[in-house]
């Protein structure tokens, strides 16, 4: 007596996409349904009148051409409801990655249909491979500004990344939080505008009918590293919630680091009222 057959109800189509790392599933669908020129809502569809004895992922498997294992390891929560949250990562939201990046894994990259991948809000600012920008707002991928004339900005997302790996992504992230609201804050008081204005005349023009400038994100963007830095410190972090001489402390600190003159209890510079 012959074994029963197993039915194949999702054929492989002609064109296989390998996953973007840490590409939404949305995402893939869609290019996969372009790279086939069908609706992404097709690249599954299976017979009306016979059950498949493969779950979800095996049947896209079949049809992108990828083993089960590439598609679980670079696709966050595959087969699963959309969430608004990355599994391991709280600071991670879909975004759009390096179009550099796009380009060298997929072959090409579209301003339109950008590939969607999740990233974290708070600590990938700089794809340092192919140095640029690509922190929101980025609008889409050809806004992302090329850097390679500020290697201080580079430089900054180094330290960045050590500082993420020293203090982990819970505590940084609401360190940096904290110290960009503080820097763009003290930017609106005439604070380091000399390297300000150096670092957004290296920066090419805006371009695409961007509506926000985001040279000033980029030209602040070591300064804020720096701000952060002093937040990460349980030290210097635990003299900041203080009172009297130990807040003058954090104080000194902040304008050593920074090479500015902030008064204790003001955000004005020193020379102006109330110093």
């Amino acid at each position: 007596m012959s074994e029963l057959t197993d039915y194949w109800l999702v054929r492989p189509l002609p064109r296989t996409v390998a996953p973007f790392p840490q590409e939404t599933e949305k995402s893939y669908l869609r290019r996969l349904g372009e790279a086939n020129g069908i609706l992404p809502q097709r690249t599954l569809t299976q017979s009306h009148w016979l059950d498949s004895r493969q779950d979800y992922i095996d049947r896209l498997s079949m049809a992108s051409g990828q083993p089960r294992e590439n598609l679980l390891r670079a696709i966050p929560y595959l087969g699963q409801q959309p969430k608004m949250h990355h599994p391991h990562r709280p600071d991670f939201f879909p975004g759009v990655p390096c179009r550099l990046c796009v380009a060298r894994r997929t072959g090409s990259y579209n301003r339109i249909h950008q590939v969607t991948a999740w990233r974290s809000r708070f600590h990938d600012q700089v794809c340092l491979r192919h140095r640029l920008w690509i922190e929101q707002p980025t609008g889409h991928y050809l806004i992302q500004a090329d850097l390679t004339n500020l290697p201080d900005v580079l430089h900054a997302q180094r330290r960045h990344h050590r500082l993420l790996h020293e203090h982990g992504p819970t505590v940084l992230s609401t360190c940096y939080e904290h110290g960009a609201t503080l820097w763009n804050e003290l930017t609106g008081r005439s604070f380091r505008q000399e390297d300000t204005a150096r670092r957004v005349r290296a920066l090419p023009p805006l371009q695409h009918g961007s509506n926000r400038d985001h040279r000033r994100l980029i030209a602040h963007y070591p300064e804020t590293v720096t701000t952060t830095a002093l937040y990460a410190s349980p030290h210097w972090r635990s003299l900041a919630l203080r009172e009297g001489h130990g807040f003058q402390q954090f104080i000194d600190e902040f304008n050593d680091r920074l090479q500015v003159e902030l008064v204790p209890g003001s955000t004005e510079p020193c020379g102006s009222p109330p110093c």
